[in-house]
């Protein structure tokens, strides 16, 4: 009786925690489909300082990212300055144990004298002896020039170790002080936005939360760029690359194969995982546009390792509102959109491109053996 109410107790607690927890995901998402209709209607002006504000945000985070970053560099220097120091001392307990070495081998020597090897020579009562000495003197005098270059070997490593080492901690203090100039950036970059929040007096709530709802929608944005990244590759591995259509014609500058802007729709819809996203080409520009997401970025493509078109973005915008560049970065941090068109091209390989309007161009290599 007691264990069937333990698990009574148990799956009440249980489906309360999932009725919990999707209440809290659907309030999120909620809130998220809210702001987006906002963003949708709101006034020009409202436009205009929410732009101004979702810019200053964006370096705040820009520059949040590089003081990170820096601060990472400083530890991993600061890490080789400490395995720098190691092996000095450890050369230089080496190079300590080789001159005492030294130092009993030529007191030896000293003690010896130059007579006493004339009669280590002189002593000996055969050839054979004799030659037995004169390869034990050979040895000695060998060795003894043997522990000199070792120990010069040392001294050099040393005086090398010491130089990388004084580099390092160069190095280090410039690194320290670009820390200290992006630390005071950032707090004169937050102070700057809490002086325009400030001045919006009685909207300055309405901002504050308009602003954060976007940042929450830009950090959802990251997570389902990273998973259409994924999904792209996942097409080419799992040999699911829909029969495009790619114009084959020879021309003077070689084959040239041409696809257009439904081409590379049939591709992203080959994928039910991907969101909609089109492409749109013009002479020297591609456009991406996410209707759903109001994002829309422009760029243009290059080719990777003779086959992956790759898009490189130059600019964006969410909602009418500039992204900066940072921010684009962050965004496809999780891997960049690309194109791979080994199947279609085999052993072939893409020399060049050319942007046009409604299709690029494509000038192939053609590979016969």
């Amino acid at each position: 009786m007691a264990r069937a109410q333990k698990y009574i107790l148990i799956s009440f607690f249980s489906i309360m925690f999932i009725l919990f927890l999707s209440s809290t995901m659907m309030a999120q998402e909620d809130a998220i489909s809210e702001i987006e209709e906002r963003l949708m209607d709101i006034s020009e002006e409202e436009r205009r300082i929410l732009e101004e504000l979702f810019i200053q945000a964006q370096e705040i985070e820009e520059l949040e990212r590089e003081y990170h970053k820096l601060a990472e560099d400083i530890r991993l220097i600061e890490l080789e300055i400490e395995d720098i120091e190691g092996k000095i001392d450890k050369e230089k307990k080496n190079y300590d144990e080789r001159l005492g070495v030294l130092e009993q081998v030529l007191k030896s020597y000293q003690r010896m004298g130059p007579g006493s090897y004339i009669e280590i020579i002189l002593d000996a009562d055969s050839i054979t002896n004799l030659l037995r000495r004169i390869n034990t003197l050979r040895d000695l005098t060998r060795n003894t020039g043997e522990l000199l270059e070792t120990m010069d070997r040392i001294r050099e490593e040393l005086e090398a170790e010491k130089a990388n080492l004084d580099e390092k901690m160069g190095l280090l203090e410039e690194k320290e002080e670009e820390l200290r100039a992006s630390l005071d950036k950032k707090q004169e970059a937050v102070a700057e936005l809490e002086r325009y929040l400030a001045s919006l007096e009685g909207d300055r709530e309405y901002y504050e939360e308009q602003l954060n709802r976007i940042m929450e929608m830009m950090a959802e944005i990251k997570i389902v760029f990273a998973d259409i990244s994924d999904a792209l590759s996942n097409i080419i591995e799992e040999g699911k690359l829909p029969d495009v259509t790619i114009d084959i014609s020879f021309t003077p500058e070689g084959i040239k194969g041409t696809m257009d802007e439904e081409a590379f729709k049939e591709i992203i819809a080959s994928n039910p995982h991907i969101p909609d996203f089109v492409f749109h080409f013009s002479p020297d520009q591609v456009e991406m546009e996410f209707p759903e997401k109001n994002l829309h970025f422009i760029g243009n493509f290059a080719i990777v390792d003779g086959h992956i078109l790759k898009f490189e973005i130059e600019e964006g915008s969410f909602y009418g509102m500039v992204l900066k560049k940072g921010t684009i970065g962050e965004l496809f941090e999780g891997g960049y959109f690309g194109f791979d068109l080994k199947p279609l091209l085999g052993r072939n390989t893409i020399e060049d491109l050319e942007v046009k309007n409604g299709y690029i161009e494509l000038i192939v290599d053609i590979k016969l053996f």
